[in-house]
């Protein structure tokens, strides 16, 4: 820490560096490595944690009771905030930007197709879509290794399968486009406290432009995804597009315009694939840095699929296999801080968050405390073996968020991710690569600035 005193004005506030202009050196270790500074001030001031980032106040609750609270217990007093006021740029008033009424119609609006019988339905496309990218893997290694970043192999493998599922489009011709336009838009969402970011948009600067011209990009394949199904090239499907264009014609949902199903569309499509992606390739990383749990694995997928592609009622046998995720999950949470502010006064973990201040919800902290986690930087998926999880406190894990706003999307990641690794070790040994760096940068899911490259041997049957 730059500096070990606490904000002593008022004891009911929690303990933290102080401010003035010590707050924008918080805010300069807040650019540099966020997660590892909240850790740091975990580890510094305890589970409750008030600090100073230029200009604006967040609080800092790590314990379990503390985020329950905050997600559950008094939820109504929490809204996203300026914590999401970047995401608008690209994805507009959707689900993850909106609150209150005006959220839970919305929801109502999309939850048929994140139930769980409608995301096992999901599976054909999921295991269709890692199939594809592997047989690209496996041409090449060409019968030996090879290396590749396994964070937009992941990402490509989500992107087809969400293209599938949901929109009932193949997204493929479309990567040369959305590549691009998806690295600037998660640069762009993440604020950073960086001066072009607080700049107008209409402005004439570098910066602006290319937010301007990646989020063109985007609505321009969204916009053709449904002008196809209005068109009628997809009638006889109950995907997302076709549920949110039918309730624009409905009296008992929202009043949805056309910007408004372009902005779900953009939600789902941004925030649907990115984390999920993120998420399996922090999994890969994990095996390739522990081959005795990689082998471990690959016994259990040999034994019961015996070399064919996983299904649905395969998994239920697979149990390490869903561990080894859980634990990857727990270490590396994609979405490694939920942000709300508060509406009214609140005392949060017994110390006072004033009204209109920012509350910080950090699985990467929580994750690893070790009056939780023993040993929390060891990588260990018998911490998921059946029965050990019940012996946490609720909120020990959150990986998805919690209470009525958790991601909507998390069964459906889940069932993505314990496919496309099992398929995946079924025909390939992983292992580091030269230059292999874990480092942190916080984008919208949390990820090494250098990408994660491990070496992918086929494995010979």
């Amino acid at each position: 820490m730059t500096t070990t005193e606490t904000t002593r004005s008022a004891t009911d506030l929690a303990p933290g560096p102080r401010g003035g202009l010590q707050a924008w050196r918080n805010l300069r270790r807040f650019q540099e490595d966020a997660p590892s500074y909240f850790l740091e001030l975990q580890r510094t001031y305890g589970d409750m944690v008030r600090l100073p980032l230029g200009f604006f106040t967040v609080h800092l609750p790590f314990s379990p009771d503390a985020v329950r609270h905050v997600l559950q217990a008094a939820n109504g007093n929490y809204r996203r905030g300026k914590g999401y006021d970047f995401f608008k740029i690209y994805m507009g008033t959707g689900l993850l930007t909106t609150d209150g009424e005006e959220w839970k119609a919305r929801r109502m609006v999309v939850n048929p197709l994140f139930h769980r019988r409608a995301i096992e339905g999901m599976s054909d496309a999921m295991v269709s879509a890692t199939s594809r990218v592997l047989d690209t893997w496996a041409a090449r290694a060409a019968g030996g290794t090879t290396t590749l970043d396994v964070i937009p192999e992941s990402m490509h493998i989500t992107l087809d399968a969400l293209g599938s599922a949901m929109f009932d489009r193949d997204l493929e011709p479309d990567h040369p486009r959305i590549g691009p336009a998806m690295d600037q838009a998660i640069e762009a969402m993440v604020f950073r406290g960086e001066p072009r970011q607080l700049m107008p948009a209409w402005m004439p600067f570098g910066y602006q432009r290319r937010v301007a011209r990646t989020r063109a990009d985007l609505y321009d394949i969204v916009g053709d995804i449904v002008r196809a199904h209005r068109e009628g090239e997809h009638a006889d499907r109950t995907d997302l597009v076709a549920l949110l264009l039918a309730a624009q014609g409905s009296d008992d949902g929202p009043d949805l315009g056309d910007d408004d199903v372009r902005d779900e569309l953009m939600t789902i499509f941004m925030a649907g694939h990115e984390t999920s992606g993120t998420g399996i390739a922090w999994t890969l990383a994990e095996l390739a840095r522990h081959p005795e749990v990689q082998e471990r694995a690959h016994q259990e997928i040999e034994t019961v699929l015996a070399g064919r592609a996983p299904g649905l009622d395969d998994l239920a046998a697979l149990p390490y296999l869903k561990q080894l995720v859980d634990e990857s999950l727990r270490l590396h949470p994609p979405i490694w801080v939920f942000p709300r502010d508060a509406v009214a006064d609140d005392v949060v973990g017994g110390h006072r968050v004033p009204a209109g201040e920012s509350v910080f919800l950090t699985p990467f902290v929580t994750h690893r405390m070790p009056d939780l986690w023993p040993d929390p930087e060891r990588f260990d998926p018998d911490r998921f073996a059946p029965g050990q999880e019940e012996k946490l406190p609720r909120f020990a894990y959150f990986p998805f968020g919690g209470g009525q706003r958790k991601c909507v999307g998390w069964m459906m990641a889940l069932q993505q991710s314990y496919l496309t690794v099992a398929m995946v070790l079924q025909r390939f040994r992983l292992g580091t690569a030269l230059g292999f760096d874990d480092g942190l940068a916080t984008l919208v899911s949390l990820r090494p600035p250098a990408g994660l490259r491990l070496s992918v041997t086929p494995r010979n049957r």
